[in-house]
């Protein structure tokens, strides 16, 4: 039907219709001798029909068409046949379609005003098919199975691997199980009943490669229930070559020095005795004697650990190299903390703090230690490394390739003497980690997922200098990449994985940049992907608005009816004059 009559040239409106009205006054004025006449009120029906059509032209009359097939009901998987009936009854002769994955859709939307997503949704990658529909989703039936899970994918030999989860709907007396690559149980959790369950597994990883681990659900007569992977990259650890300067021998470094001597790391200490007089030790490397601080003696380090009086007594040739290291050679600097670094305001050991009388604090649930009466303050320059409770307990800024850092802890050394051990590990672990060099590659790989889907998008980025980028698939095959407008090193790629297990992306310029991960078979980690789909369905949802485009682009009238409309009109008042002298 018609719902609406409009003029595409509106704003001329008034000067318009006030100069048809004017014309047909004039024209009325002129043939009002022959008022008497029933010649003068045909004459003026036809000239006004003229004038009309005329005004016509001039404004360009148009209709918006509301017409249309209706609502569209697309069902997909898990949708409430109650919630389809309620439609069904409140909307009638409403459009119903099965959605199917990779199927469009688009030519089912012609003409539909709105669309009801009943079930777990349509797929992320299919979404854009209801932009310009006003869309409203309607949730299927309850999830059960694992619907969170976050873990940290790659890690060193050596680290505490921590898997942490939500279970939807959980059945009292099932079990989760963390199996390893093997097939061993390296941790379990017995499930309780509820709407949610949050849950927690750890391991120690004790060898270098790429694994995948599983968490199993079993019942209570250890029936399988399901199998998820877990893709887990371990790395070697690397061994760094730190340097340790201190104004005078100190608990904190005696038990750092043996720490980091343990894992391996090459480390060079250097401590004043009295002024001008140093003690040297070396652990893992051969014994340096250092007299002053330069660029060529920094070069060959990763790390660099002095307290804050050993940088205040740096001259400033000294403190010119280690800014340099920093800048241009990604030299790690760690700064041990004490109340005096907290009030400096110069240069690199100025950090953006505030005063905090809170002096306990966790590092672990139960696990309590010392700091100092400060607190970072968060801020773009300040990058967080260790966070407890919303606490920031480490931190560090980057210089140029290089970071600075330091922490509010004091006496992390207490940790062992409280039989912490593992708690003080993981602590510096992080620091080191977080602050030491490392090497810039040629590629940079990146991705928003752990792993992949079979035959479903995978979409990744590679941050690199080349200006021309090939990346290949296991297949050697080349796949399309978009360069970031505003990013020129920054390429994002879509690839569709055929095959499950471990796969590989590489960069055809080098052969060592090579991206591993994993693709998991459709039927894995199903409640999970899931819940994903279902938040972006819910983020769509009602993001249109209730008019679709096709009702806000106007159908304009032919003009040639009031083109013909009008030379019939003129053609009668021309032709009627001799009609009357005959």
């Amino acid at each position: 039907m018609i719902d609406k009559f409009i003029f595409l040239n509106d704003s001329w409106s008034w000067p318009i219709i006030l100069g048809a009205t004017v014309l047909f006054i004039v024209f009325v004025w002129k043939e009002w001798n022959q008022f008497s006449s029933a010649r003068f009120y045909i004459k003026v029906a036809v000239a006004l029909l003229a004038i009309l059509s005329l005004a016509m032209i001039a404004l360009k009359p148009a209709i918006l068409n509301t017409e249309n097939s209706g609502d569209l009901i697309l069902l997909t998987e898990g949708y409430k046949k109650a919630s389809l009936d309620s439609l069904k009854k409140e909307h009638k002769n409403i459009k119903i379609l099965d959605y199917e994955t990779d199927t469009p859709i688009v030519k089912e939307l012609v003409g539909i005003d709105s669309v009801f997503i009943l079930g777990h949704g349509l797929k992320s990658y299919d979404l854009w098919q209801l932009e310009g529909n006003s869309t409203k989703y309607i949730g299927g039936t309850r999830l059960i199975g694992i619907m969170k899970f976050i873990y940290k994918q790659e890690h060193a030999v050596g680290d505490k691997a921590i898997f942490q989860g939500l279970y939807s709907n959980p059945i009292s007396g099932n079990k989760l199980y963390l199996e390893g690559a093997g097939g061993q149980v390296l941790d379990s959790i017995k499930l309780n009943t509820g709407t949610q369950y949050q849950f927690k597994l750890t391991t120690e990883l004790k060898s270098a490669g790429s694994f995948v681990f599983r968490v199993v659900e079993k019942d209570s007569l250890a029936t399988l229930i399901s199998t998820n992977p877990i893709p887990l990259n371990v790395l070697k650890k690397e061994d760094l070559k730190v340097l340790i300067l201190n104004e005078f021998p100190t608990f904190e470094t005696k038990y750092l020095k043996n720490f980091l001597s343990e894992m391996n790391h090459k480390v060079i200490v250097r401590s004043q005795i009295t002024k001008g007089k140093y003690k040297y030790e070396a652990f893992n490397t051969e014994r340096l004697t250092i007299e002053n601080i330069s660029e060529n003696l920094l070069e060959s380090f990763d790390l660099l650990i002095l307290d804050f009086k050993s940088f205040r007594t740096l001259s400033t040739a000294e403190k010119n190299a280690v800014e340099t290291s920093i800048r241009e050679y990604g030299l790690g600097v760690f700064i041990q903390p004490e109340t005096s670094l907290f009030g400096s305001n110069s240069g690199l050991a100025s950090f953006d703090v505030i005063q905090d009388n809170k002096i306990d604090v966790s590092v672990k649930e139960n696990v309590n230690l010392k700091r100092y009466p400060f607190s970072f303050q968060k801020g773009v320059s300040l990058q967080p490394i260790q966070i407890f409770e919303k606490q920031i307990l480490s931190a560090y800024k980057r210089i140029g390739q290089g970071k600075i850092g330091t922490s509010v802890l004091e006496r992390t050394y207490e940790l062992l003497l409280a039989g912490h051990t593992s708690e003080y590990q993981q602590l510096w672990t992080r620091i080191i980690n977080a602050i030491s060099k490392r090497e810039i590659p040629l590629a940079a790989w990146s991705t928003a997922s752990k792993m992949g889907t079979s035959d479903e998008p995978f979409q990744f980025q590679i941050r690199t200098l080349e200006t021309n980028p090939i990346v290949l698939n296991a297949e050697a095959t080349q796949i399309p990449l978009r360069q970031e407008i505003d990013i020129a090193n920054l390429w994002t790629g879509l690839t569709y994985p055929k095959n499950t297990g471990w796969q590989q992306l590489n960069l055809q310029q080098d052969s060592t940049a090579v991206y591993k991960y994993y693709v998991a078979n459709p039927e894995e980690w199903k409640t999970l992907r899931t819940y994903k789909r279902i938040l972006e369905n819910l983020r769509v949802s009602n993001s249109a608005d209730s008019i679709s485009k096709r009702t806000t682009n106007p159908i304009a009238i032919n003009l040639l009816y009031f083109y013909l409309a009008f030379l019939f009109c003129i053609g009668f008042l021309w032709l009627e004059p001799k009609m009357r002298s005959y």
